[in-house]
């Protein structure tokens, strides 16, 4: 008579599972760092990488948690969290730029600028007086995140405001965002503000179906225009 195991993948499971269970505090939490380590591997510098870990005890990431389920999208605003803090250390803030990039391209860094500069929570405390249920709301703000390059524009002190202003049109008009929003920093302040003068007369004009909120502080203005539900 064979003696084999007659459910070998039961006892293989039960296995795993007594070995989890044995395992102690200590052994479970430094499983946990392990693996958040190496999630954030590609950030390179431990003290980065420190920072960016702490950034899930803050407050803004205890309220992005509830919105967003993705797992990049988490990433990309602990990193966003980690470039505000790190403002002050230029070396250090290039350094982790240029691994967002290298990670998750253009499209990721402009997401985790969002974060850094407090452009979300302005368009967070506006989406919330807008949307209706919190699944509408966690809708709007992945559609948001997804497609940044044709939501969110960040002004540059360079910019030809003339220019700018008419690209953005054209993206509005071939897109229908939701929300669309203009961004600067800085010196880059004048020149948002001259595009966005001429992205109010569009939309007093009824040629852009939208209504704008503008934000302003010392350093920073952010311009939102959005929809009007019909």
């Amino acid at each position: 008579m064979s003696s084999e195991n007659p459910n070998p993948i039961a006892d293989v499971a039960e296995g795993v599972t007594k070995g989890v269970l044995s395992f102690s505090k200590e052994q479970l939490s430094g499983l946990i760092e392990k693996f958040l380590n190496k999630e954030l591997a590609f950030v390179e510098d431990p003290e980065t990488i420190n920072i960016a870990k702490e950034q899930r005890k803050t407050s803004e990431w205890y309220l992005f948690k509830q919105y967003i389920d993705e797992h990049d999208l988490r990433i990309l605003f602990q990193l966003g969290l980690t470039l505000r803090k790190l403002e002050r250390q230029k070396e250090r803030v290039n350094s982790l730029r240029r691994n967002i990039i290298k990670k998750y391209e253009t499209k990721g860094l402009h997401i985790a600028q969002l974060i850094q500069n407090g452009f979300f929570n302005r368009y967070l405390a506006s989406a919330l007086e807008r949307t209706r249920t919190p699944e509408q709301l966690k809708l709007e703000i992945k559609n948001l995140l997804d497609d940044i390059e044709n939501t969110v524009f960040f002004a540059q002190e360079s910019d030809n405001a003339d220019l700018v202003a008419q690209a953005i049109i054209i993206k509005i008009l071939a897109n229908s965002p939701k929300t669309f929003i203009i961004c600067s920093s800085g010196y880059a302040k004048n020149r948002c503000h001259e595009i966005e003068d001429i992205m109010k007369d569009w939309v007093r004009t009824g040629t852009l179906k939208y209504e704008y909120e503008v934000y302003v502080s010392k350093y920073k203005e952010v311009f939102f225009l959005n929809k009007l539900e019909v």
